[in-house]
C-alpha cells in the first residue's frame, strides 16, 4: 500500500494533493511558456511590468513578485539581454533603477498569455463554469487561510 505525501492516507491528504497539483500544474507552465522562450519567473516580471503601464523600481517588482531584489535584478538581466526589457535610472532616486517592457517584451508577453490561456481552457475543459468558480473560491479561501499573520 502507498502511503507517500501524495495518497488519501497521508496526513494531509487535500495540502498534498493541491501540492500535486501545483508540481503538475507548474510543468506543464513551463512547457508552455518554454515555448516562447520564457520561463515562470522571467514571465512574472514581465507581466508585472506590462501591467504597471509606467517604468517600476526593481525593489517593487520583488515586493510583488515576493522574491528579493537580487533574484529579480538577475531575472531582469536576462530579459534585458533578450530585448524584453529596458532598464533606466530613476529621476526621483539616483540609488534606484526603473525597468519597463520593450515592444518586443509586450509582444513576448502577450504571446505567452495567450498561450497560456488555451492550456488553462485545455486542462480545465472538463470542468463546468461553475466547477472551475468553485475550485477557484476554495483555493483562494485555502491560501488565504494559510498566509501567516501580518504576512
Amino acid at each position: 500500500m502507498n502511503d507517500g505525501p501524495g495518497c488519501v492516507n497521508s496526513p494531509c491528504p487535500v495540502a498534498f494533493a493541491l501540492i500535486d497539483a501545483a508540481r503538475t500544474l507548474e510543468g506543464r507552465l513551463e512547457q508552455v511558456l518554454g515555448s516562447h522562450q520564457l520561463s515562470i519567473a522571467k514571465f512574472g516580471v514581465l507581466r508585472c511590468l506590462v501591467h504597471a503601464e509606467r517604468p517600476m523600481p526593481l525593489s517593487a517588482i520583488a515586493q510583488r513578485q515576493r522574491c528579493v531584489r537580487s533574484n529579480i535584478t538577475q531575472l531582469a538581466d536576462r530579459l534585458e539581454a533578450d530585448g524584453l526589457l529596458r532598464r533606466t535610472d530613476d529621476p526621483q532616486d539616483r540609488r534606484a533603477v526603473l525597468a519597463e517592457p520593450t515592444a518586443a517584451g509586450r509582444a513576448a508577453c502577450a504571446a505567452a498569455d495567450a498561450a497560456l490561456r488555451l492550456e488553462e481552457e485545455r486542462l480545465l475543459g472538463p470542468l463546468s463554469t461553475d466547477e472551475r468558480r468553485v475550485m477557484t473560491a476554495l483555493v483562494g479561501r485555502y491560501v488565504g487561510a494559510a498566509v501567516p499573520v501580518g504576512g
